[in-house]
């Protein structure tokens, strides 16, 4: 399987810089393996009207987590994507880690990041720690979808107006995912039957059936591929429970 980073030179310095803290925090994981998938599903391509749609993808398991997914698609010379999701092992109790970067023309156009419940609320041990975080005060602040509510109150969604504050964005993942990678040391693990598992797979099928109302995905992978493929994509690949 191809890296994203084999399309490294063609993408915005940031969103390379994105990449590689991300997969340092999940080469910092106990037991972080590849996890196996249709190789189609690795390196997709098309070309609608001379405008080329890149999308690459990597997955792996480790300690805690049934499925780690960082997606990057290049889409033209306008846009480029970074999506990443960490699906906790539901006999975990570990939340639901997700990141999403666009770029548009060279800047960032919408940025979302959040650690969300697989319960009625995050662990007592991660709120206290998040908000002990020093959030920067983004001066464009963005208004979440109706179906939002899937999110923590500590969801971070913004337009970053400067690179400083693109930069601060980027820290502001790398602490959210150091307390992911802290708390899943120390988290105890259930029983495969036990109510707290059964309660916790519910809130992620909760969570991924919400996530699938994000029409724009939608839209542009029908545009390229056709709707039939676009909902496999999004059912099998983006959010699989």
């Amino acid at each position: 399987m191809k890296s994203v980073f084999c399309i490294q030179s063609k993408l915005h310095p940031l969103l390379v810089e994105a990449i590689k803290l991300i997969k340092n925090r999940i080469s910092s994981l106990s037991d972080v393996k590849s996890l196996s998938f249709d190789p189609a599903s690795s390196e997709i391509y098309s070309n609608l009207n001379k405008e080329e749609l890149f999308i690459f993808n990597e997955f792996y398991q480790a300690k805690g987590f049934r499925k780690i997914h960082l997606e990057v698609a290049k889409l033209g010379k306008s846009f480029q994507i970074l999506h990443c999701v960490f699906f906790p092992d539901p006999c975990y109790e570990l939340p639901i880690f997700g990141v999403d970067l666009v770029f548009s023309f060279n800047n960032i156009s919408a940025a979302i990041l959040d650690l969300s419940p697989v319960g009625k609320d995050l662990p007592l041990l991660l709120r206290s720690q998040i908000e002990s975080i020093e959030v920067p005060k983004f001066k464009e602040p963005r208004t979440l979808p109706d179906w939002g509510f899937i999110f923590s109150p500590y969801v971070c969604f913004v337009r970053p107006v400067n690179l400083n504050e693109e930069k601060s964005f980027l820290k502001l993942i790398d602490q959210y995912l150091s307390l992911l990678c802290s708390l899943v040391m120390i988290v105890k693990i259930d029983d495969i039957n036990s109510l707290d598992m059964i309660d916790r797979l519910k809130y992620q099928k909760r969570y991924c059936f919400n996530q699938k109302c994000n029409d724009k995905t939608r839209v542009i992978l029908s545009k390229y591929f056709g709707s039939s493929w676009a909902d496999e994509y999004i059912d099998k690949i983006l959010f699989e429970c």
